[in-house]
């Protein structure tokens, strides 16, 4: 998985206009954004309360989306798509270690842990999933060599009992939007009916083949 940091991509486009920028939300030091305030800002808010409740909103509104749609008879096998990292799994002691920078040799490192932190709202939006019987499957941007951390990591985090996890062949070049919504038209075709479809990125979600999409919020990094 590739992917670019957020805040500081905001933070170095403020840095560079003529003119400072300030917020009035920020005071002292934080008054005007730099790179080092935004990771600053961005490992407080992750810690904290609000990144919690706020994640918790997103997944309890697709839990409530659920609660109604299958009072209605459904077309096919009902399904629920995941993403994994900062969806179901937080990849945030990486991140603090590593200063939010993508370097393949510690990203692998980190993976082979299988010691990723579980997202409390998803892993609750997972276990209403399971409770109904709705097939639940993974569409991961990681790739087949992780298969087995993603799977041991999964399970220590709570995740049981998924119907299929999908990850990207290794060297493909596929764009996440395509090989995301390829891997829905196919479940769709094979007569899954994805009610719901949960990611932190726009990209997990776009393409189409689902009901519903949920986005978590995610400040530190994009994939495109």
């Amino acid at each position: 998985m590739k992917f670019v940091p957020s805040l500081m991509v905001l933070a170095l486009s403020v840095a560079a206009q003529a003119q400072p920028v300030t917020n009035s939300f920020l005071k002292g030091e934080y008054a005007v954004p730099n790179v080092g305030v935004a990771k600053n800002l961005t490992r407080e808010y992750c810690r904290s309360a609000l990144y919690r409740d706020e994640v918790t909103y997103v997944t309890n509104r697709a839990k409530e989306y659920l609660e109604v749609r299958l009072q209605a008879p459904v077309d096919g096998k009902p399904a629920i798509v995941f993403d994994i990292d900062e969806t179901c799994l937080s990849n945030l002691p990486y991140m603090d270690e590593y200063d939010f920078a993508f370097q393949t040799g510690p990203w692998n490192a980190w993976i082979d842990k299988a010691s990723a932190p579980p997202l409390e709202g998803a892993l609750d939006l997972y276990k209403y999933a399971r409770s109904k019987s709705l097939a639940i499957i993974f569409i991961s941007g990681r790739n087949q060599m992780q298969r087995l951390q993603t799977e041991n990591n999964l399970r220590q985090a709570g995740f049981e009992g998924w119907t299929e996890l999908v990850l990207r062949d290794i060297g493909s070049t596929q764009s996440t939007v395509s090989f995301k919504s390829d891997n829905r038209k196919r479940l769709a075709q094979s007569g899954y009916n994805i009610l719901v479809n949960i990611g932190d990125q726009d990209s997990d979600l776009q393409g189409g083949y689902a009901e519903s999409t949920f986005k978590i919020p995610n400040p530190m990094y994009w994939v495109p």
